[in-house]
Protein backbone atom coordinates (compact mmCIF):
# COMPACT_ATOMS: atom_id res chain seq x y z
CA UNK A 1 0.00 0.00 0.00
CA UNK A 2 1.37 3.85 -0.97
CA UNK A 3 0.36 6.39 1.47
CA UNK A 4 0.28 9.62 0.03
CA UNK A 5 2.05 12.10 2.94
CA UNK A 6 -0.55 15.29 3.44
CA UNK A 7 1.32 18.29 3.98
CA UNK A 8 -0.19 20.69 6.38
CA UNK A 9 -0.31 23.82 5.19
CA UNK A 10 0.59 26.71 7.32
CA UNK A 11 -1.71 29.63 7.27
CA UNK A 12 -0.96 33.33 9.12
CA UNK A 13 -3.54 35.02 10.24
CA UNK A 14 -3.05 38.85 10.82
CA UNK A 15 -5.08 40.67 13.47
CA UNK A 16 -5.49 37.52 14.84
CA UNK A 17 -6.88 38.63 18.25
CA UNK A 18 -9.77 40.63 16.09
CA UNK A 19 -12.87 39.80 15.93
CA UNK A 20 -12.40 38.56 12.56
CA UNK A 21 -8.95 36.94 13.34
CA UNK A 22 -10.75 35.08 15.66
CA UNK A 23 -13.51 33.70 13.63
CA UNK A 24 -10.93 32.73 11.25
CA UNK A 25 -8.71 30.54 13.48
CA UNK A 26 -12.14 28.82 14.75
CA UNK A 27 -13.19 28.46 11.00
CA UNK A 28 -9.99 26.51 10.14
CA UNK A 29 -10.42 24.82 13.65
CA UNK A 30 -13.14 23.12 12.23
CA UNK A 31 -12.09 22.14 9.27
CA UNK A 32 -11.49 18.91 7.36
CA UNK A 33 -8.18 19.40 6.36
CA UNK A 34 -5.44 20.65 9.30
CA UNK A 35 -3.51 23.50 9.49
CA UNK A 36 -0.46 24.98 11.34
CA UNK A 37 -2.16 28.17 12.14
CA UNK A 38 0.16 31.19 12.98
CA UNK A 39 -0.69 34.83 13.86
CA UNK A 40 -0.14 38.44 14.34
CA UNK A 41 -1.24 41.41 15.96
CA UNK A 42 0.13 44.78 17.17
CA UNK A 43 -1.44 44.01 20.75
CA UNK A 44 0.27 41.80 23.41
CA UNK A 45 -3.03 41.41 25.51
CA UNK A 46 -5.27 39.55 23.32
CA UNK A 47 -6.60 35.96 22.82
CA UNK A 48 -5.26 35.58 19.65
CA UNK A 49 -1.61 35.05 20.61
CA UNK A 50 -2.68 31.58 22.65
CA UNK A 51 -5.20 30.11 20.15
CA UNK A 52 -2.66 29.51 17.48
CA UNK A 53 0.90 27.36 17.23
CA UNK A 54 3.13 30.41 17.01
CA UNK A 55 2.19 34.22 17.20
CA UNK A 56 4.08 37.56 16.41
CA UNK A 57 4.21 41.44 17.08
CA UNK A 58 4.35 43.72 14.06
CA UNK A 59 5.96 47.09 14.57
CA UNK A 60 2.54 49.60 14.38
CA UNK A 61 2.14 50.02 10.56
CA UNK A 62 -0.05 53.06 11.48
CA UNK A 63 3.15 55.29 12.66
CA UNK A 64 4.53 57.93 10.17
CA UNK A 65 7.62 56.55 8.08
CA UNK A 66 6.76 53.11 9.68
CA UNK A 67 6.04 50.85 6.17
CA UNK A 68 8.93 49.64 5.37
CA UNK A 69 10.21 48.50 9.04
CA UNK A 70 6.84 46.72 8.91
CA UNK A 71 6.64 44.46 5.66
CA UNK A 72 11.00 44.05 6.59
CA UNK A 73 9.32 42.20 9.75
CA UNK A 74 6.40 40.50 8.14
CA UNK A 75 8.69 39.32 5.13
CA UNK A 76 11.09 37.96 7.59
CA UNK A 77 8.04 36.34 9.87
CA UNK A 78 6.70 34.22 6.39
CA UNK A 79 10.28 33.07 5.10
CA UNK A 80 11.64 31.92 8.31
CA UNK A 81 8.67 29.75 9.26
CA UNK A 82 7.74 29.30 5.79
CA UNK A 83 4.29 30.14 5.42
CA UNK A 84 2.14 28.91 2.70
CA UNK A 85 -0.69 31.70 2.78
CA UNK A 86 -1.37 34.99 4.38
CA UNK A 87 -5.07 35.70 4.97
CA UNK A 88 -5.53 39.62 7.23
CA UNK A 89 -8.19 39.92 9.54
CA UNK A 90 -7.63 43.80 10.00
CA UNK A 91 -9.00 46.16 7.63
CA UNK A 92 -6.57 48.95 7.70
CA UNK A 93 -3.72 46.47 6.33
CA UNK A 94 -5.35 45.77 3.25
CA UNK A 95 -4.17 48.48 1.51
CA UNK A 96 -0.51 47.88 2.93
CA UNK A 97 -0.85 44.30 1.90
CA UNK A 98 -2.34 44.90 -1.50
CA UNK A 99 0.27 47.09 -2.46
CA UNK A 100 3.48 44.97 -1.15
CA UNK A 101 1.78 41.89 -2.46
CA UNK A 102 3.94 41.12 -5.21
CA UNK A 103 7.16 41.78 -3.17
CA UNK A 104 6.10 39.48 -0.47
CA UNK A 105 5.29 36.59 -2.83
CA UNK A 106 8.72 37.20 -4.78
CA UNK A 107 10.20 37.18 -1.48
CA UNK A 108 8.51 34.89 0.80
CA UNK A 109 6.82 32.23 -1.74
CA UNK A 110 3.32 32.82 1.06
CA UNK A 111 0.56 33.57 -1.11
CA UNK A 112 -1.42 36.96 0.29
CA UNK A 113 -5.34 36.41 -0.19
CA UNK A 114 -6.20 40.00 -0.59
CA UNK A 115 -7.62 41.81 -3.42
CA UNK A 116 -6.48 44.69 -6.32
CA UNK A 117 -5.59 48.07 -4.76
CA UNK A 118 -8.00 49.50 -6.65
CA UNK A 119 -10.99 47.37 -5.41
CA UNK A 120 -10.04 47.94 -2.04
CA UNK A 121 -10.01 51.94 -2.56
CA UNK A 122 -13.29 51.61 -3.74
CA UNK A 123 -14.91 49.41 -1.46
CA UNK A 124 -13.64 51.47 1.44
CA UNK A 125 -15.01 54.42 0.27
CA UNK A 126 -18.84 54.50 0.69
CA UNK A 127 -19.10 57.11 -1.24
CA UNK A 128 -17.21 55.25 -4.34
CA UNK A 129 -19.07 51.99 -3.69
CA UNK A 130 -22.39 53.98 -4.95
CA UNK A 131 -20.66 55.92 -7.66
CA UNK A 132 -19.47 51.94 -8.79
CA UNK A 133 -23.09 50.61 -8.22
CA UNK A 134 -24.73 53.12 -10.18
CA UNK A 135 -22.06 53.11 -12.99
CA UNK A 136 -22.46 49.35 -13.47
CA UNK A 137 -26.15 49.64 -13.06
CA UNK A 138 -26.74 47.92 -9.40
CA UNK A 139 -29.56 49.39 -7.29
CA UNK A 140 -27.63 51.79 -4.87
CA UNK A 141 -28.75 53.54 -1.49
CA UNK A 142 -29.73 57.47 -2.66
CA UNK A 143 -26.56 59.16 -1.41
CA UNK A 144 -25.13 62.77 -0.92
CA UNK A 145 -22.19 64.78 0.50
CA UNK A 146 -22.52 68.05 2.82
CA UNK A 147 -21.89 69.77 0.00
CA UNK A 148 -24.60 68.65 -2.07
CA UNK A 149 -27.17 68.39 0.66
CA UNK A 150 -29.77 71.33 0.22
CA UNK A 151 -30.52 69.65 -3.25
CA UNK A 152 -30.26 66.28 -1.85
CA UNK A 153 -33.14 66.85 0.81
CA UNK A 154 -35.42 68.35 -1.86
CA UNK A 155 -35.76 64.72 -3.31
CA UNK A 156 -35.55 62.80 -0.23
CA UNK A 157 -37.48 62.49 3.34
CA UNK A 158 -36.60 61.66 6.59
CA UNK A 159 -35.33 59.65 8.06
CA UNK A 160 -32.32 59.44 7.19
CA UNK A 161 -28.41 57.46 7.85
CA UNK A 162 -25.06 59.65 8.49
CA UNK A 163 -22.07 57.63 8.16
CA UNK A 164 -18.43 57.97 8.12
CA UNK A 165 -17.51 57.49 4.24
CA UNK A 166 -14.48 55.30 5.37
CA UNK A 167 -14.59 52.45 7.40
CA UNK A 168 -16.47 49.23 8.22
CA UNK A 169 -17.54 49.12 11.90
CA UNK A 170 -20.77 51.13 13.16
CA UNK A 171 -19.06 53.46 14.98
CA UNK A 172 -20.30 56.83 14.34
CA UNK A 173 -23.39 55.58 12.30
CA UNK A 174 -26.10 58.22 13.00
CA UNK A 175 -30.15 57.75 12.27
CA UNK A 176 -31.76 60.69 11.88
CA UNK A 177 -35.56 61.86 12.38
CA UNK A 178 -35.20 65.60 11.57
CA UNK A 179 -32.98 68.32 10.35
CA UNK A 180 -31.71 69.50 13.50
CA UNK A 181 -30.43 65.72 14.27
CA UNK A 182 -28.38 65.74 10.21
CA UNK A 183 -26.91 68.95 11.41
CA UNK A 184 -25.38 67.58 14.40
CA UNK A 185 -24.77 63.90 12.79
CA UNK A 186 -22.88 65.73 9.90
CA UNK A 187 -20.45 67.72 12.69
CA UNK A 188 -19.90 64.75 14.84
CA UNK A 189 -18.94 62.11 11.77
CA UNK A 190 -15.51 62.67 10.32
CA UNK A 191 -16.13 63.00 6.28
CA UNK A 192 -19.78 61.88 6.76
CA UNK A 193 -21.95 60.62 3.62
CA UNK A 194 -25.73 61.26 4.57
CA UNK A 195 -27.71 58.27 2.54
CA UNK A 196 -31.42 56.96 2.27
CA UNK A 197 -32.05 54.70 5.12
CA UNK A 198 -33.14 51.39 4.11
CA UNK A 199 -33.86 49.44 6.83
CA UNK A 200 -37.30 47.95 7.96
CA UNK A 201 -38.59 44.66 9.47
CA UNK A 202 -35.71 42.58 10.16
CA UNK A 203 -34.79 43.37 6.02
CA UNK A 204 -30.47 43.50 6.55
CA UNK A 205 -28.58 40.43 4.70
CA UNK A 206 -24.62 39.86 5.25
CA UNK A 207 -23.76 37.74 2.10
CA UNK A 208 -20.31 35.95 1.50
CA UNK A 209 -18.84 34.78 -2.04
CA UNK A 210 -15.37 33.61 -2.84
CA UNK A 211 -13.72 34.37 -6.35
CA UNK A 212 -11.21 32.44 -7.70
CA UNK A 213 -8.60 35.56 -9.76
CA UNK A 214 -6.62 33.13 -10.95
CA UNK A 215 -8.91 31.15 -12.62
CA UNK A 216 -11.65 33.22 -12.70
CA UNK A 217 -14.28 31.26 -11.13
CA UNK A 218 -16.69 31.97 -8.53
CA UNK A 219 -16.72 29.29 -5.96
CA UNK A 220 -19.55 30.34 -3.86
CA UNK A 221 -22.30 32.28 -2.13
CA UNK A 222 -24.30 32.68 0.88
CA UNK A 223 -26.97 34.90 2.23
CA UNK A 224 -27.70 35.25 6.14
CA UNK A 225 -30.67 37.75 7.69
CA UNK A 226 -29.04 38.83 10.37
CA UNK A 227 -29.55 40.73 13.73
CA UNK A 228 -26.87 43.35 15.14
CA UNK A 229 -25.95 44.25 18.64
CA UNK A 230 -23.34 47.39 18.27
CA UNK A 231 -22.42 46.71 14.61
CA UNK A 232 -21.88 43.15 14.83
CA UNK A 233 -24.19 40.00 14.14
CA UNK A 234 -25.43 38.51 17.22
CA UNK A 235 -28.21 36.23 15.04
CA UNK A 236 -28.07 34.90 11.54
CA UNK A 237 -30.64 33.19 9.84
CA UNK A 238 -30.22 31.05 6.55
CA UNK A 239 -33.26 30.16 4.70
CA UNK A 240 -34.78 28.51 1.88
CA UNK A 241 -37.22 30.01 -0.11
CA UNK A 242 -37.87 32.71 -2.81
CA UNK A 243 -35.92 35.81 -0.99
CA UNK A 244 -32.59 34.11 -0.29
CA UNK A 245 -32.62 32.66 -3.84
CA UNK A 246 -33.02 35.86 -5.49
CA UNK A 247 -30.79 37.66 -3.36
CA UNK A 248 -27.85 34.89 -4.06
CA UNK A 249 -28.27 35.65 -7.98
CA UNK A 250 -27.96 39.23 -7.14
CA UNK A 251 -24.97 38.54 -5.34
CA UNK A 252 -23.24 36.02 -7.94
CA UNK A 253 -23.53 39.13 -10.62
CA UNK A 254 -21.73 41.57 -8.89
CA UNK A 255 -19.11 39.64 -7.77
CA UNK A 256 -18.40 38.33 -11.07
CA UNK A 257 -18.41 42.04 -12.14
CA UNK A 258 -16.02 43.18 -9.44
CA UNK A 259 -13.86 39.83 -9.39
CA UNK A 260 -11.68 40.13 -6.02
CA UNK A 261 -9.10 37.67 -5.22
CA UNK A 262 -10.45 35.66 -2.30
CA UNK A 263 -13.48 36.62 -0.10
CA UNK A 264 -15.97 39.61 -0.38
CA UNK A 265 -18.58 40.66 2.00
CA UNK A 266 -21.54 42.71 0.69
CA UNK A 267 -24.35 44.51 3.17
CA UNK A 268 -27.48 45.04 1.75
CA UNK A 269 -31.18 45.28 2.33
CA UNK A 270 -33.88 43.62 0.95
CA UNK A 271 -36.32 46.66 -0.29
CA UNK A 272 -39.43 47.42 -2.60
CA UNK A 273 -37.13 47.68 -5.70
CA UNK A 274 -35.00 44.52 -4.66
CA UNK A 275 -31.36 43.96 -2.67
CA UNK A 276 -30.04 47.03 -2.26
CA UNK A 277 -26.27 47.13 -1.43
CA UNK A 278 -24.81 49.46 1.25
CA UNK A 279 -21.31 48.60 1.51
CA UNK A 280 -18.79 46.07 0.66
CA UNK A 281 -15.64 44.85 1.88
CA UNK A 282 -13.47 42.53 -0.25
CA UNK A 283 -12.15 40.63 2.85
CA UNK A 284 -13.23 37.87 4.99
CA UNK A 285 -16.35 38.60 7.57
CA UNK A 286 -16.51 38.54 11.26
CA UNK A 287 -19.45 36.22 10.21
CA UNK A 288 -17.33 33.44 8.47
CA UNK A 289 -17.08 31.29 11.45
CA UNK A 290 -21.41 31.30 11.11
CA UNK A 291 -21.49 30.33 7.64
CA UNK A 292 -19.36 27.37 8.49
CA UNK A 293 -21.53 26.13 10.67
CA UNK A 294 -24.21 26.11 8.03
CA UNK A 295 -22.10 24.93 5.52
CA UNK A 296 -19.87 26.78 3.96
CA UNK A 297 -15.99 26.49 4.98
CA UNK A 298 -14.67 29.46 2.89
CA UNK A 299 -11.08 29.19 4.05
CA UNK A 300 -11.30 25.28 3.02
CA UNK A 301 -13.02 26.48 -0.52
CA UNK A 302 -10.52 29.06 -1.32
CA UNK A 303 -7.53 26.80 -0.45
CA UNK A 304 -8.22 24.54 -2.14
CA UNK A 305 -9.51 25.87 -5.32
CA UNK A 306 -5.87 27.70 -5.45
CA UNK A 307 -4.04 24.31 -5.31
CA UNK A 308 -6.60 23.03 -7.93
CA UNK A 309 -8.25 20.50 -5.88
CA UNK A 310 -11.65 19.28 -5.45
CA UNK A 311 -13.20 20.79 -1.78
CA UNK A 312 -15.25 18.35 0.11
CA UNK A 313 -17.97 20.56 0.84
CA UNK A 314 -19.90 19.94 4.02
CA UNK A 315 -23.83 19.44 3.59
CA UNK A 316 -25.30 23.18 4.05
CA UNK A 317 -27.82 23.51 6.64
CA UNK A 318 -30.89 25.84 7.23
CA UNK A 319 -31.70 27.56 10.73
CA UNK A 320 -30.86 29.95 13.34
CA UNK A 321 -27.24 30.30 14.64
CA UNK A 322 -26.90 32.79 17.89
CA UNK A 323 -23.66 34.10 19.16
CA UNK A 324 -22.21 34.17 22.05
CA UNK A 325 -18.96 34.74 24.18
CA UNK A 326 -16.39 32.40 25.55
CA UNK A 327 -13.80 32.16 28.13
CA UNK A 328 -10.75 31.07 28.19
CA UNK A 329 -8.14 30.14 31.25
CA UNK A 330 -4.49 30.86 30.39
CA UNK A 331 -2.05 28.60 32.51
CA UNK A 332 1.02 30.33 30.58
CA UNK A 333 2.60 32.95 32.03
Amino acid sequence: LLFEKIEMKKILITGCGSLIGQGLIKTMRDSSRKYNIYGTDYIKDTIGHYIVKKSFILPDILKKNCEKIWLKKLIGILKKNKINYLIPGLDFELKHLSQNKKQIEKKTRCKVIVSKLDTIKTFNDKWLTVQYLKNNKFPFPKSCLPQNLNKFLKKNKFPLVVKPRFGSTSKNVFFVQNAYELKQAIERCNKPIIQENLQSNNNEYTCGALFNSDTGALLNTITLNRKLKNGNTVIAIHKKNKNFKKINEFIKKIVNKIKPNGPINLQLCLTKRGPVIFEINPRFSGTTPLRNIFGINEIDTLISSKEGKKNKSKKLKFGTVFRYYEDLLIKKK
